[in-house]
């Protein structure tokens, strides 16, 4: 009897080890398989996104080309409206089998140039986009004192010397802003645009972003003026009213005239002789091209800003000093010569001596951001799905 239960005794201990040994294993198992699906998850989203940057490139190129044959023809470009909403159906072309592709503009050049704005201009324009009088004028001077050198603070919180008296000295550059995040450091106007509580955009600061361009440029597109540009110069209701009328064929507009603007004087019927319409044209010259890629569940974004005019730029930076012996005059440093123009300049020539053709390229592109960068280390399984495509 004693010999049977030994027996029963070690069956019980051997069935129990093997059952704890089955599930350590499944365990594991399960971990491994967990691990492997975030790999080939990463992997995949990885091989998504090289293949459809590929094709979203391929895109712009095809975009750029059809405007350059738009303004080719047509002298200039005015609104996508012309043909070259659609670049594809234009050029009579397809994406890759199974790819779709969608493009999306807008015209930075519809926008106010902040550094063409003068102070009387840039009150009128704060004051459209909902702040008072003497809000927008404080608004301004701060604004002006970060970019003008003999522009005279109208009170003690935007003068200059603030700046050097700051946690971190610095002084204002005297040039308009070079982006929308240098605009935190300008004293005064930065209480109307970002949130003091959580650093967000507030209402005034989004609409001011819609409103205003950073770029450097002559006049702005009337095809695609901005909301508040026209309350700005005194245009009535009824005169921003017949704009749109014009645009939508409802009413204003010629019999055979296409549905834009092709010069100021298709406006000046429109909205009358006395109409202040100084530093207006009907030229897109400063477009944002945004070309979308969706294959099956992946996605890409890409976004360009792109020009044809050489003189359109962003203020230029500010120049570092040499070190100098105290009490000496600091000596700007020498710009060193751009590569790039340098080519453009003599384009026959290289450093092998040998004869290069110039490549006639219809734009400059001025800014690229895509939506997706390198994968993320670690993406938990249940996280995995929700993620967005893009």
């Amino acid at each position: 009897m004693k010999a049977c239960a030994s027996n029963s005794s070690r069956r019980g201990s051997v069935i129990v080890v093997v059952l704890v040994t089955l599930m350590l294993a499944a365990l594991m198992l399960v971990k491994f398989m967990e691990g492997s699906a975030v790999e080939l998850t990463l992997a995949t989203r990885q091989a998504d996104r090289d293949r459809l940057r590929t094709d979203a490139y391929s895109a712009l190129e095809t975009a750029l080309a059809v405007m350059a044959e738009v303004k080719r023809i047509d002298k200039e470009l005015n609104t996508p409206a012309q043909g070259w909403a659609d670049p594809y159906a234009y050029a009579g072309e397809t994406p890759r089998e199974g790819v779709q592709v969608e493009f999306s503009y807008q015209d930075e050049s519809g926008k106010a140039s902040l550094p063409k704005m003068k102070f009387e201009e840039l009150v009128e324009l704060a004051q459209s986009l909902g702040l008072g009088e003497s809000d927008a004028k404080r608004f301004a001077d701060g604004l002006f004192v970060w970019m003008h050198e003999n522009h005279t603070p109208q009170e003690i919180a935007a003068e200059a010397g603030n700046y050097e008296r700051a946690t971190l000295p610095h002084v204002p550059p005297k040039r308009s802003l070079r982006s929308w995040d240098e605009l935190r450091a300008v004293l005064v106007a930065r209480e109307y645009v970002y949130d003091p509580a959580d650093g967000t955009l507030t209402s005034f600061g989004r609409s001011f972003q819609d409103a205003v361009s950073l770029y450097d440029f002559k006049a702005s597109n009337v095809n695609a003026l901005a909301p508040g540009l026209g309350v700005a110069r005194g245009w009535d209701t009824t005169q921003i009213n017949a704009v749109g009328s014009y645009q939508t064929g409802k009413n204003g507009r010629p019999p055979g005239a296409p549905p834009w603007f092709r010069s100021m004087e298709d406006v000046t019927p429109i909205l009358g002789a006395n109409a202040d319409m100084a530093g207006l044209d009907a030229t897109a010259k400063l477009i944002r091209v945004q070309v979308t890629v969706r294959e099956g569940a992946g996605a890409f974004r890409l976004e360009a800003l792109v020009t044809d005019d050489d003189a359109i730029a962003l203020p230029k930076a500010a120049e570092a000093a040499v070190p100098t012996a105290p009490g000496a005059t600091p000596k700007p440093v020498a710009k060193v010569p751009d590569a790039v123009g340098t080519a453009r300049e003599n384009p026959e020539k290289s450093t092998t001596g040998k004869r290069e053709e110039k490549l006639n390229y219809p734009f400059h592109i001025l800014e690229v951001s895509e939506t997706s960068g390198p994968p993320p280390d670690v993406i938990l399984p249940e996280k995995a799905a929700a993620e967005p495509t893009l």
